[in-house]
């Protein structure tokens, strides 16, 4: 079982979301002290060259490396896992279907469907045992992103499907899904996420969310969330370059 795994379950996670092409976040991330980081092909600009530089820089710095694909295909989950990352993250899970597929396309036989390719780094380029390769590979971390209204109409069905580790919240695009874009902690958007923790937690399925700001982080870390993605590293330096410059003109 993958270190990530162990500790979601004994502790939180904190991580975050990067959409940095510069490996050097990746690894200061882990010397940070972060779990994990979100390595972003939805909304960022890693292409599958940068998702290989950032797996190893995650290996450097002792952070578990998670890649966010773009959408639930089958080939862009395999590639992702072939990188050596240490999970995948599939936005936009609206039906037990798609939440099916995804875990087919993360898993190998007999699990699922992955494509198999043994001299990819995730196997050492051909080196690993073949055996420890696919063992080891089913049990990266799966994290289903549901984050819309239909989402979470089908909630119970997504969470009967078996084989993924994480059900994830995307509280903006839920403020979106109900047509207040940017509003999370709208009621609406509150009632919505208390639908999906109720119904994970009736079915013992670890929950993640999107938070920006540490109250908010504590807020969902005291209602049960145990990975919790804070924020994006370019707006954290941001803000951290913010800090620098009020305190120099106060």
């Amino acid at each position: 079982m993958s270190f990530i795994k162990d500790k979601l379950q004994l502790d939180v996670c904190i991580g975050l979301f990067s959409k940095t092409i510069d490996a050097s976040f990746i690894e200061a991330t882990g010397y940070a002290g972060m779990n994990f980081v979100i390595i972003d092909m939805e909304h960022g600009l890693a292409s599958s060259a940068i998702i290989h530089d950032h797996a190893r820089a995650a290996k450097i710095g002792g952070v578990a490396s998670i890649v966010r694909v773009s959408g639930c295909d089958p080939h862009a989950i395999s590639s992702a896992l072939d990188s050596g990352a240490d999970g995948v993250q599939i936005p936009n899970i609206n039906t037990a279907e798609q939440a099916q597929a995804a875990v087919h396309a993360a898993r190998f036989h007999p699990l699922g469907k992955r494509g198999v390719c043994r001299f990819v780094r995730a196997a050492k380029f051909g080196t690993l045992n073949r055996d420890v390769y696919f063992e080891s590979d089913n049990n990266k971390l799966i994290v289903l992103q549901v984050e819309g209204v239909e989402g979470v109409k089908n909630i119970n069905e997504i969470l009967n499907v078996d084989g993924f580790d994480i059900l994830f919240v995307g509280p903006y695009d839920l403020s979106q899904s109900v047509g207040i874009p940017g509003d999370i902690t709208a009621p609406e958007v509150n009632e919505l996420i208390n639908n999906i923790a109720m119904a994970a937690a009736r079915k013992g399925k670890t929950l993640g969310v999107f938070v920006d700001s540490v109250d908010m982080a504590k807020k969902y870390i005291e209602a049960g969330f145990k990975y919790i993605a804070y924020s994006v590293d370019v707006a954290i330096f941001a803000d951290a370059c913010s800090y620098v410059i009020r305190g120099i003109n106060e």
